[in-house]
């Protein structure tokens, strides 16, 4: 619970933090190695079951399987995109009507999202991404059987929800198991499986619907998902953990908490170096490590009995009441337009004249959004947590959130470029390598502001990010519905060049609230103060000051 005596609450700023720990204020728990100086947020536990302490093997096979995870997922949601004329020729849906279908995906996608959270955070994290997976299976076979647009529906209703834990719970699962100064590259790896997903396998699915057919489409995705469901049930562990937050590793200027704690030890390892780093917590020990299944079981009921149901699911919408989350939903879910603006169009763009291409050919365009992707997944991820740890030195060694904002500048001129060599290149018929070239930028530029977007929120909000990502994802599939929902008659009234130029404008314009971020969001977060205390204290999440 919340401990109100220790300390005067209303200089607490959630997401203000001591980083980099130079002046040896030993202030929090410090990571060891070659990086004594970077305080551990959250701190973790003596339990070596805490996956805070885990190896780094244990450690990177989590990781590489949340990134398999994302990767099939959002890349069999992207495999039938290429396969557009022959699903509209075959099942007699105009263009409009298979992007309704679309927006159906975006709509469940953010409902499914809201429902499996809470179930998260309650029955843990391995079960709903088996049972997910089961879902999207059972709505792969239904699209490969489908005859009309009312089951086409269907299929992306099913799919959404099945979906849904993609949507923000990967983004946990890492936060169970790295500290904050790591989380700029590890969110950005899952960012980059995310968008490689969607570049990568319309590659494929180009010659599997030119070879075999657009139903084949949908059976490879069902034989891939069934398999990725049996592999997760064999390997991938639980990271619920029952952790105290707490506001060790705030600067005592900031938070008013002065209490010294021991660093690690640096044979004992920083999470960067060696895996595990073992430091005392306030949290019981439990010294003996789980067996194989004990730490891979059905469910975990019980060891989050804190929260009501009731709070899960209505907790994300007190945070609608938090400036920064709600700005960063807003961005983020502008953003994913841009991955709709080519999702949506390639198959239509690329087959008229004058290019006239066949489905592998517009496949083969999603390569350039890959390359995009990595990029921006580099500039959003590594550089940006490079960024980040610069910024707090000159800053005393305090991390504000609004400092990684200032990546956003760079992308704005990127975005805005390639919107308007894609829509505008296509609409001229300019050589392919301009509008193609547009792809990457778009896909540079929608893959870092997504992972920017989500990290500040992280990084604010660490105690309730659950519940947070709940929020920015429900903004991010609202807005994508709409887009995609509002795309084609767009493109139909304003021609195509224009409406990517008004795109171009919409891109500016959201890039430009940036700035009133920059200079306000530390106010902003100030004043969120009592509301999430409050918060954690009503909802029974452990919080204590250092």
């Amino acid at each position: 619970m919340v401990d109100r005596t220790e300390v005067d609450e209303s200089r607490f700023i959630p997401g203000t933090a001591l980083l980099v720990d130079d002046a040896g204020q030993e202030v929090g728990k410090h990571a060891g190695g070659k990086h004594t100086e970077i305080v551990l947020i959250p701190p973790p536990s003596d339990d070596p079951n805490d996956p805070l302490n885990w190896s780094m093997n244990r450690k990177r096979l989590q990781l590489t399987l949340m990134c398999l995870y994302t990767f099939i997922l959002n890349g069999f949601v992207n495999f039938y995109g290429v396969a557009y004329v022959g699903l509209s020729a075959d099942l007699k849906i105009s263009f409009n009507g298979l992007n309704v279908g679309s927006a159906l995906l975006f709509l469940f996608s953010g409902i499914g999202a809201a429902f499996w959270q809470p179930v998260a955070m309650k029955f843990g994290r391995r079960p709903v991404y088996i049972i997910g997976l089961i879902i999207t299976t059972v709505g792969s076979i239904v699209g490969a059987t489908q005859k009309d647009f009312n089951i086409w529906c269907v299929f992306n209703v099913i799919w959404g929800l099945g979906c849904g834990p993609k949507e923000g719970l990967p983004q946990i699962s890492l936060q169970d198991t790295y500290f904050a100064h790591e989380m700029g590259a590890k969110v950005g790896y899952w960012a980059l499986c995310y968008s490689a997903g969607a570049f990568i396998t319309p590659l494929v699915a180009g010659y599997v619907y030119v070879q075999l057919s657009w139903r084949w489409c949908f059976w490879i995705t069902a034989i891939g998902l069934g398999a990725l469901a049996i592999l997760l049930f064999f390997t991938l562990e639980e990271t619920l953990y029952p952790r105290t937050f707490t506001t060790e590793g705030v600067s005592p200027s900031v938070s008013g908490a002065g209490s010294t704690s021991e660093k690690s030890d640096p044979d004992a390892v920083s999470s960067d170096e060696k895996g595990a780093v073992t430091v005392s917590t306030a949290l019981p020990s439990q010294k003996k490590l789980k067996t194989f299944w004990e730490a891979r079981p059905f469910h975990v009921y019980g060891i989050n009995p804190g929260p009501s149901w009731r709070d899960l699911f209505f907790r994300p919408w007190v945070l609608a009441t938090f400036p920064p989350v709600l700005w960063a939903g807003f961005f983020a879910g502008v953003s994913v337009c841009w991955w709709a603006a080519i999702f949506t169009t390639q198959s239509e763009f690329f087959s008229a004249p004058p290019y006239l291409w066949s489905g592998e050919s517009v496949g083969l365009t999603n390569a350039a959004a890959l390359i995009g992707s990595i990029l921006g997944t580099i500039f959003a991820g590594n550089i940006s947590d490079w960024w980040i740890l610069g910024a707090a030195r000159r800053n005393k060694g305090v991390r504000e959130p609004e400092q990684r904002l200032s990546l956003l500048l760079v992308t704005a001129i990127i975005t805005a470029g390639g919107l308007n060599m894609y829509g505008y290149g296509v609409w001229h018929g300019v050589h392919w390598t301009c509008p193609v070239f547009g792809m990457g930028l778009m896909a540079f530029g929608f893959t870092a502001c997504s992972i920017i977007a989500e990290t500040y929120v992280l990084d604010s909000y660490r105690a309730v990010a659950a519940e947070a990502l709940v929020l920015l994802n429900i903004f991010r599939n609202l807005i994508g519905m709409i887009f995609v929902f509002a795309i084609q008659p767009w493109l139909d009234h304003s021609g195509w060049g224009n409406a990517y130029v008004q795109m171009m404008a919409l891109a500016i314009i959201t890039h430009i609230t940036v700035i009133p971020m920059i200079i306000y969001g530390k106010k902003l977060r100030a004043g969120t103060s009592k509301k999430y205390l409050k918060m954690l204290e009503d909802s029974g999440i452990p919080f204590t000051y250092a």
